[in-house]
């Protein structure tokens, strides 16, 4: 799978690890130019992808600017080179099956053309480029061939126009994209099946980083009041299976397994007495902001779920 569960060779620079004990005192940044700017700092100094999102959030205020740290990490992870901010363009109005897809690469007067609308793209307003799957065929089963294409989204035929803000995390803007006779020029559709290798895969990699940017919010709001050195040593341990789960095939039922328990035991983190103390420490607009957010973390359960049901049937 290209570029998707490759370990990185020779890293140096900022590392994961380093959030246990960096910028406890700082005032947490509020602004979400500064979360993508911060980011490409700590990838420029060689961060993987993963631990630049972590060291990102832990200086946020807020639980929706580290999902924006964590969500285009995840994208460099599955197609590295790609520019940030970032939005992959998957969701139509029957869903994101491959059975699904009404968008069409094709043929046209000599040049590739995307046709089609995707309804609800993530910060796919504020993109500079958009990885859009889009159907190019079928295969010999009869079954739909998925492409993978990255442009620019200021090229000649894209439009996105922005929904209503959402009830939790309202940072994170959403839009939907209208594509009418877009050019995709040579080297732009991306290696590999655009389904089996970057769309389905991405639900896993996305799970990856945005806990792990979740996580790294909160050793941030537990540095800053001072909470328990034991809540930094389970958020450091989770963070850690985290990191060694982006090296491994997102597609493999194991994956899926581990991927659960370590979920699972954020959630008990996140729901117990120790962070309860922590939030008592913090200001009334972060503790209310959490509240706001913290369905974001319960975004796309059944389906995570699902895979993880499937996965132990698989195994057992």
């Amino acid at each position: 799978m290209p570029g998707c569960y490759l370990p990185a060779v020779g890293e140096t620079g900022p590392e994961l690890l380093d959030v246990l004990g960096a910028g406890a005192e700082a005032e947490p940044e509020r602004d979400l130019g500064w979360v993508w700017s911060a980011y490409q700092a700590a990838r420029d100094a060689g961060a993987a992808p993963f631990a630049a999102a972590v060291l990102t959030a832990s200086r946020v205020d807020r639980l929706g600017l580290a999902f924006a740290a964590g969500y285009p990490a995840a994208l460099q992870q599955l197609s590295p080179g790609t520019r940030l901010p970032c939005a992959l363009c998957v969701t139509e109005d029957e869903g994101t099956h491959p059975r699904a897809m009404k968008t069409t690469l094709e043929r046209v007067g000599g040049r590739d053309e995307l046709n089609g609308t995707k309804t609800f793209v993530t910060f796919g307003n504020l993109a500079k480029d958009l990885l859009v799957a889009a159907k190019v065929g079928e295969k010999p089963d009869g079954r739909p061939d998925l492409a993978l294409v990255r442009i620019p989204a200021d090229r000649a035929g894209v439009t996105l126009e922005v929904h209503p803000p959402t009830p939790f995390a309202p940072e994170i803007p959403h839009a939907r994209l209208e594509l009418r006779h877009v050019q995709v020029r040579a080297g732009e559709r991306l290696p590999g099946d655009g389904f089996t290798e970057y769309v389905k895969p991405f639900r896993t990699v996305e799970d990856i980083h945005v806990l792990g940017a979740a996580l790294g919010y909160l050793v941030g709001v537990t540095r800053r009041a001072n909470g328990p050195v034991q809540l930094l040593a389970d958020f450091g341990a989770a963070l850690v299976a985290l990191d060694w789960l982006r090296g491994v095939p997102p597609l493999d039922p194991r994956t899926h397994v581990v991927l659960q328990g370590v979920y699972q035991r954020v959630v008990e983190l996140a729901e117990g007495d120790e962070l309860a103390a922590v939030w008592e420490s913090t200001s009334e607009d972060e503790r209310d902001r959490w509240r706001r957010d913290r369905p974001l973390l319960d975004v796309a359960f059944r389906a995570r779920r699902a895979r993880f049901e499937r996965a132990t049937r698989e195994l057992s």
